[in-house]
This record gives structure tokens, sequence and C-alpha cells, in this order.
């Protein structure tokens, strides 16, 4: 498992999200691709976050916010 997806297990399982968004173990991808294509925006929005941050080539923060921004208003 590479790092990246430890990263995510490691948010996706704080106590915090899985009952504010009642999130099931069922809800919660083991890799950052399969978060990716998550139904779930926060699910997807976190995966976003990750990848930005620890993927191959990572971006700045002002870009990293825009995308997490852009995503979550169109998926509301």
């Amino acid at each position: 498992m590479a790092r990246k997806d430890d990263i995510l297990k490691s948010f996706l399982n704080h106590e915090l999200l899985t009952s504010k968004y009642g999130l099931q173990d069922s809800d919660i991808p083991t890799t950052v691709r399969e978060a990716l294509n998550s139904q779930k925006p926060i699910v997807k929005a976190i995966a976003l976050i990750v990848e930005g941050l620890d993927g191959t080539t990572p971006i700045t923060d002002a870009v990293l916010r825009q995308q997490v921004t852009q995503y979550l208003n169109e998926a509301i």
C-alpha cells in the first residue's frame, strides 16, 4: 500500500468524519484512486487533497484550494 493510501485511510477513519458524515466501512476506499471515483463528496474532497499534496507531482496550496473549492461547489 502506498504512503498516500495510508494517509487517506487515516483521515477517513477519523471518528469525526465517520460520525458527522455517516461513513460506513463499505464507504471507505482502500486507495486514493478509488476515492477519487467515490460518490461521497467528502471522500473525494479528501482524496483530492491527499493526491495534490502527496502525489507524483505535488501542486501549490493555492491551486489545490481552487480544485477542492471548485469540486465542492459542483458536487453540491
